[in-house]
């Protein structure tokens, strides 16, 4: 008898796979606390992991465990170094949510350029002439800069272009920057340059420790914008806020922060040239049964 523990409820189409599965017991916890999973995972062979964290204290007390599956592609909260020295494998569900983070980002990037928050809140409150105060501005013509190539970067930069604008690319890896060539966009091998160039920054990339602060929006071009439906991790906070502050950067949407969920009182929730999400970029109801499936298979 094989047993799947997974970490917190997933779109039913996901459970009925496993619920299928001859000779397997499925655990299904309904609250992600850590001490819950920890004791399920003393008898797991494999665990669907949602947003939970997998450390290496849990992967050593779970001697059993022989798969590892994300509800989703991030995995900065699975401690990769246990997995290995086991010898784990850990799969991610690659192509489920392009298509739902793509589209965040591109509401982000055209809310923040229209200061769509703003003009809405002013209506409600009776103000009916405030956009000839602040006035917004428009994406065409201008130019974006995609950092990090991968299926989701690519997705958004081929809808930023859609809208009209010049798209560019930053990625760390070479080869990354190279499948890209054939679309015509201009390739950075230098972060700097990019950034000093964009009008549009949008952030793709996982949170590895090469990645960690990689932004500091202080050095994107004056009157730019930030998105990040990537990791809060890869931008440095304290400088965004200081950006913001200072309208060094028209504004900045944000599915994710550095520390999730947000902490009470943060600086940045006075700002208003920020529009906040509370990291669902990926979970729109096609998304989530998609992972839900890709998941239950990749066990």
């Amino acid at each position: 008898m094989k047993h799947i523990v997974v970490a917190k409820t997933i779109h039913q189409s996901g459970l009925d796979l496993l619920y299928k599965q001859p000779r397997t017991q499925v655990t299904v916890l309904d609250q992600s606390h850590h001490p819950q999973l920890a004791e399920h995972l003393l008898t797991a062979d494999a665990v669907i992991l949602y947003f939970q964290p997998l450390t290496a204290q849990m992967i050593e007390q779970a001697p059993k465990l022989s798969f590892v599956s994300r509800h989703g592609v991030g995995y900065d909260s699975v401690s990769i170094s246990s997995l290995h020295k086991r010898g784990i494998p850990l799969a991610v569900t690659a192509k489920a949510n392009i298509i739902a983070v793509a589209e965040h980002t591109m509401m982000l990037a055209l809310a923040v350029a229209r200061r769509t928050t703003a003009l809405d809140s002013d209506v409600r409150k009776g103000f009916w002439q405030t956009q000839f105060k602040q006035p917004s501005i428009e994406l065409h013509s201008r130019q974006a800069l995609i950092v990090g190539a991968g299926r989701i970067g690519i997705a958004v930069g081929k809808r930023l272009e859609a809208l009209g604008m010049q798209i560019s690319v930053y990625d760390t890896s070479a080869q990354s920057l190279a499948a890209v060539t054939h679309l015509g966009w201009t390739a950075y091998d230098q972060l700097s340059e990019g950034l000093e160039q964009a009008d549009l920054v949008s952030l793709h990339l996982p949170l590895l420790p090469t990645t960690q602060g990689l932004i500091n929006p202080l050095n994107m071009k004056r009157g730019s914008i930030l998105i990040n439906t990537a990791r809060g991790g890869i931008v440095k906070e304290d400088k965004l806020i200081q950006a913001l502050q200072q309208n060094h950067i028209y504004g900045a949407g944000l599915d994710v922060l550095a520390i999730e969920p947000a902490v009470r009182n943060h600086p940045i929730f006075a700002l208003a040239n920020v529009i906040l999400t509370p990291h669902v970029a990926a979970l729109t109801d096609q998304s989530i049964k998609r992972m839900a499936i890709q998941s239950a298979q990749n066990v």
